[in-house]
């Protein structure tokens, strides 16, 4: 399946009339690491906006069709858009960022390890930690079980995933399903997350302040604010410091 995608690679390397940088993510990555036999699903994602429409210029030169009907899952990924060919081959596409939470950041791209130039096409791999964020965020069935397979063929630096995901949170959190596709994980797989129960802490965290703010806008008292949340469940330590 690698030499099918590098020479897919080639033909778009080959159309291309400007050069284009491109980050693989997801099953695709995975295939070039070995711990996945196939896809025929590739995630790509591009740092502007001008490289993706060139990339885009090439691939339909080549026949691919962009997509008109998404399945939810997908639609939710906020991709720029979904190409397919005649032979059922589609690629997934973005511009920086993935489901309007995780951006590809400098962090990334510098962990990000060069596969080769195909073309006026050069591929880079996101680092295993990253592959994991992309499909930790997702709805997708099957990332689940892909996350497992990394898992179980890679050393991951933890504390990349957590440093990462506290800097991208900052703006938008999304503690929430990171910790509910490690808990899948868990349980489905048996494989330990050591950081699942600081990403819980954090998505609490998170909880509790907008329940606070929520409750002070319609005009509670912090006292009545903070007691009513006690009885929803908050802990008087998660409550400290409000």
């Amino acid at each position: 399946m690698k030499e099918e995608l590098e020479a897919a690679f080639q033909k778009i390397g080959a159309t291309l009339t400007t050069p284009v940088e491109a980050y693989l993510l997801g099953g695709g990555a995975m295939c070039f690491r070995n711990q996945k036999a196939g896809t025929k699903d590739l995630d790509l994602i591009f740092r502007n906006i001008s490289g993706f429409k060139s990339f885009v210029s090439a691939i339909e030169k080549m026949g691919f069709l962009e997509a008109k009907q998404i399945e939810t899952v997908y639609a939710d990924m906020m991709a720029a858009g979904i190409w397919k060919d005649k032979a059922d081959f589609r690629m997934d596409l973005f511009v920086n960022t993935v489901c309007r939470a995780l951006s590809l950041s400098d962090n990334m791209a510098n962990r990000a390890i060069h596969l080769g130039d195909y073309g006026k096409l050069a591929v880079k791999l996101v680092s295993n930690e990253d592959v994991i964020l992309f499909k930790g965020i997702t709805e997708r069935p099957d990332d689940t079980n892909d996350i497992a397979a990394i898992l179980q063929r890679a050393d991951v630096d933890w504390e990349v995933v957590l440093g990462e995901c506290i800097s991208q949170s900052k703006t938008a959190s999304w503690y929430g399903l990171l910790y509910n596709k490690f808990a899948e994980i868990e349980e489905r797989h048996g494989i330990d997350i050591p950081i699942a129960g600081q990403i819980l802490k954090f998505d609490r965290q998170v909880l509790v302040k907008n329940a606070f703010e929520a409750r002070k806008k319609k005009g509670m008292r912090r006292k009545d604010a903070i007691a009513d949340l006690r009885k929803k469940g908050f802990t008087r330590k998660e409550l400290e410091g409000l």
